[in-house]
């Protein structure tokens, strides 16, 4: 069954909640001092009943000023509006106000009912009916449905009934995947036997009994040190029914299992683990209402409202000083507490003091940098962030002047890891570059970043002439302080890329530009030269490191002799068998050859004679062997593993 969700919007006592009622038979209000005062004050919640095959679910807003902020908690997951309009008042404050509200939200259809047409006469309605086809001429309500009823008499409800049906016939733009459900709790409550119970629209993917999913946001470890509460789907009902799931485009309810009533509240967002983004500042593009009376300027505090949450936040505006009535402009937002959120999620700001509601927007980046204002960088940023390609938007957040991590920013954008993955996969080597760990970079700051690592490794190569390279966890340190990241597994990811990629050499504790050779003097050329020579005529009766280090003399100083040693080993020219010993390749070879030799097992001293030394060398060479694999010590003696 296709899913729809209406939601009525205009001025107060306009007939919106009885209108409900005679389309549905459900009184939506249901608090003591609604009926008392005779004005809707919470949200109100029916269904519609019909033999089409819809699900027709009906958010009922309250009308009057006062309760402006229960209306925004419930409005902004609708597919349409029913826009009510009393033909004995016409267009009126709440009219215009709620207008605007839906045109920031980004509602594009509806139906506009005339109610209590019982109320006026004929002639003064035909001039209401003007009245209200030039108000909303030049909008989204234009041509649409214009239907005068009254819910008094019954008349025209059917009218209006086959017209909502009609308009169900619409394209679904809601996604259903379980790894993207979302749903703003709008109303909290507990039930007797059953615990805490929450409601709200499902405005993205299923839930299911028994699906183990997270509150957020909530304290705790992750992105801005906030995280979601984990929770498990103990029971679903929609329109009045128990089911077993519930999808994208249903008012549902949820009963929570071990969470209580005050775990949970008004604001908060039920989804998926990792299906939204926890921040404090948003990046977003914001519009005065046009009959907004108020001047928005730089640095304002204002109440921003997104899904069912209200918070505090501090307006930055990136081009200019003040925005006025009927303006756009490019702004970050800087929350007071954490949101839940995801790119292009829509919001609306209301006045700090008086709170009067003034305008609202788009949300274009829910995890973005701290920006200076009239950075021209940073508007042309926001520009593709606002108009550009999913596409072009991954290639640009992975260029900011910072790591951005593929499942961090796919979640940002509302997009599963295999829709992420192929997006990046068609860019790479293009546009963007991503490393192992899973962090992208655009090419531009990739370049800049192996520029700035070509010239710490060239920096320590002039100083170091002799050295084969920089030691691994000095070029870590450096790159840390220079890319501003504490994070290891990234600065490793970066070096083994380039690496990969044939810019860097792995001299094992040491990493070296590819192409870089040592260059001796020729004082120095020949003691390389006549230490080869020794280790070579020295065979397998190996020479102390400490005897070699004595022979420094003159500019031969230790620290050319172990990097004459570093040289000679990287090149294969002796090899390393412990800290106190190197031999020849040769003598290495044939030890190791010796050892292969055996049928079995073998002794130290059996080795010894075979190999035709002293017990002190061949007791240095097994144990090197047993440590490079090519031997196995079981405590008593050895046997070798063959190639």
């Amino acid at each position: 069954m296709k899913n729809i969700i209406i939601g009525t919007a205009g001025h107060v006592d306009h007939g919106k909640t009885r209108l409900i009622k005679a389309l549905s038979g459900i009184d939506t209000d249901r608090l003591e001092e609604e009926k008392k005062r005779g004005i809707t004050i919470e949200l109100g919640f029916a269904h519609i009943p019909n033999d089409a095959g819809y699900n027709i679910g009906v958010i009922d807003v309250p009308g009057h000023e006062k309760f402006i902020k229960n209306m925004l908690a419930g409005i902004g997951g609708i597919d349409f509006v029913l826009f009510v309009v009393a033909a004995d008042e016409g267009i009126m404050p709440q009219t215009r106000e709620h207008f605007e509200i839906l045109n920031a939200l980004g509602i594009d259809d509806g139906i506009i009912a005339v109610t209590k047409t019982d109320m006026v006469e004929e002639e003064w309605l035909e001039m209401l009916l003007e009245e209200v086809d030039d108000y909303f001429r030049g909008t989204f309500l234009e041509g649409k449905p214009v239907i005068p009823v009254s819910a008094q008499t019954g008349d025209n409800i059917e009218t209006l009934r086959e017209a909502i049906i009609a308009k169900c016939d619409r394209e679904n733009k809601r996604r259903e995947e379980r790894e993207l459900f979302r749903l703003p709790v709008d109303r909290v409550f507990t039930m007797p036997g059953f615990g805490t119970v929450v409601t709200g629209t499902l405005v993205d993917g299923t839930v299911r009994v028994g699906d183990d999913i997270m509150i957020y946001p909530h304290q705790g470890e992750g992105p801005n040190g906030t995280d979601g509460r984990k929770a498990k789907v103990r029971g679903i009902e929609t329109y009045g029914r128990e089911t077993d799931q519930a999808v994208a485009g249903q008012r549902t309810a949820i009963n929570l299992a071990a969470v209580g009533k005050d775990d949970i509240s008004r604001g908060d967002v039920l989804a998926a683990r990792d299906a939204v983004t926890v921040t404090n500042m948003l990046d977003v593009s914001l519009k005065m209402f046009s009959d907004a009376d108020r001047v928005v300027l730089n640095n304002s505090r204002v109440h921003l409202y997104s899904g069912a949450a209200e918070v505090l936040a501090k307006v930055i505006l990136l081009d200019r000083d003040a925005l006025s009535a009927g303006e756009e402009c490019y702004a970050q937002m800087r929350l007071e507490e954490p949101m839940a959120l995801r790119r292009g999620d829509r919001f609306i700001i209301r006045f700090y003091s008086p709170i009067i509601t003034v305008g609202g927007g788009r949300i274009l980046d829910a995890l973005p940098l701290k920006h200076k204002r009239n950075r021209e960088e940073v508007l042309e940023g926001m520009d593709i962030l606002a108009s550009g390609s999913i596409s072009e938007i991954i290639a640009a957040k992975s260029s900011e002047r910072r790591f951005v991590r593929q499942d961090e920013l796919g979640r940002e954008l509302g997009l599963l890891p295999e829709e992420t993955e192929k997006l990046v996969r068609e860019l790479s080597g293009t546009s963007v570059i991503k490393l192992q760990d899973g962090t992208l970079l655009g090419m531009t700051k990739f370049s800049a970043m192996k520029e700035t690592l070509q010239d710490i490794i060239a920096n320590y190569h002039d100083k170091n002439p002799l050295a084969d390279g920089i030691p691994r966890q000095e070029l870590y340190s450096r790159l840390k302080d220079s890319w501003h990241t504490d994070n290891d597994k990234l600065i490793q990811a970066a070096v083994k890329y380039l690496m990969d990629d044939g810019t860097l050499v792995d001299r094992g504790k040491s990493v070296a530009m590819s192409g870089f050779r040592i260059e001796y003097t020729d004082e120095q050329l020949a003691f390389r030269e006549d230490l080869a020579d020794r280790y070579r005529k020295a065979g397998l009766e190996m020479i102390r490191t400490e005897e070699v280090m004595g022979l420094a003399s003159g500019s031969i100083n230790a620290g050319i002799i172990s990097a004459v040693l570093d040289d000679l080993a990287g090149e294969g020219v002796i090899v390393k068998v412990n800290p106190s010993y190197y031999a020849s390749a040769e003598a290495w070879e044939e030890a190791v050859r010796t050892a292969r030799s055996f049928e079995g097992e073998f002794t130290l001293a059996e080795y010894r004679d075979r190999l035709g030394t002293s017990r002190k060398y061949a007791a240095e060479f097994l144990p090197a062997m047993d440590k490079a694999g090519i031997t196995i010590f079981n405590g008593t003696s050895r046997i070798a593993i063959r190639k």
